[in-house]
């Protein structure tokens, strides 16, 4: 699967409006998540440098726990967040981190937010929006749009650009764009 995304950072008093212009746009409300992101990096390359992610997700609803074990690849568009990603669910986050442990993957950081989560209709049928509050970061919009691995690299682009669309129909700045995950925003903010 190929993760097309664009992530912004929002100012606070915009974020407040933001859900409702959203719904007036096609989209529904899905739900309501807390996540807690367990970062790993390799014992034969460092991720940082290679821009890879591995990450066991812990995702938490009023009703239900799921956890999965998500790979990330290398971005591959220098205006968005598109990267090759494989993901499935696991049963156990505590085994799978001393799995990890003995293989020799290290432990990076736990990145927890709030996450809303709005669905497409319409003509935005394929499109996912997160609304993420990150304590000590601020609050972020994530658009995306999952596709096959084998588009071709125009197929990205016109895809991307319907993305920057929607992020100006939505009165989203392009200034407050970032293509760093927010594994790469904490560990920036801890070092500064």
């Amino acid at each position: 699967m190929l993760e097309i995304e664009l992530k912004a950072l929002i100012d606070a008093g915009s974020f407040q409006n933001l859900e409702e212009k959203i719904l007036a746009h096609n989209f529904y409300f899905s739900q309501l998540l807390e996540e807690s992101d367990h970062y790993f990096n390799a014992p034969d390359r460092n991720f940082a440098e290679s821009d890879e992610a591995l990450r066991i997700r812990e995702q938490r609803t009023e009703l239900s726990v799921q956890t999965m074990l998500t790979y990330k690849g290398a971005k591959v568009d220098p205006l968005s967040n598109t990267r090759v990603e494989v993901e499935t669910e696991i049963s156990d986050a505590a085994g799978m981190r001393e799995i990890l442990k003995f293989l020799g993957y290290k432990s990076v950081l736990t990145v927890k937010k709030k996450r809303r989560e709005y669905r497409g209709t319409a003509e935005f049928s394929q499109i996912n929006i997160c609304l993420d509050e990150l304590a000590g970061l601020g609050s972020f919009i994530e658009i995306e749009y999952c596709a096959e691995s084998d588009i071709s690299q125009k197929e990205r682009e016109s895809i991307r650009n319907r993305l920057l669309s929607l992020l100006d129909l939505l009165g989203i700045s392009r200034s407050g764009l970032t293509r760093k995950s927010y594994l790469e925003l904490l560990i920036e903010q801890a070092t500064s």
